[in-house]
């Protein structure tokens, strides 16, 4: 996938942890595991980004990784691959 957030991300493991998503930005990162705790999946963002001023966001240098538990790491994937649905609007009550 091309673009910022990278569902394709290696297969990294550290200890009982598995990466499920690779983003730029840690605040793309931090919704990602966001969205997996709102599903009941403990999420850890671990930022190792490279970061030297004034040189520009290199795809290379940006490392920002979401971590989940390795027994629950598929079922992250598949969640992290749905469209996330907009959050509803309420409907105006007509008096």
């Amino acid at each position: 996938m091309e673009g910022p957030l990278s569902g394709d991300c290696p297969r990294v493991s550290h200890g009982d942890w598995d990466t499920v998503l690779e983003a730029r930005q840690i605040y793309e990162a931090e919704l990602a595991a966001g969205r997996l705790r709102e599903h009941g999946i403990d999420a850890q963002v671990i930022d190792q980004s490279y970061r030297q001023e004034p040189v520009p966001s290199v795809r290379s240098f940006a490392n920002v990784r979401v971590l989940v538990p390795a027994e629950r790491a598929r079922e992250a994937r598949a969640l992290l691959a749905e469209a996330a649905e907009p959050p509803g609007e309420t409907e105006s009550e007509e008096t």
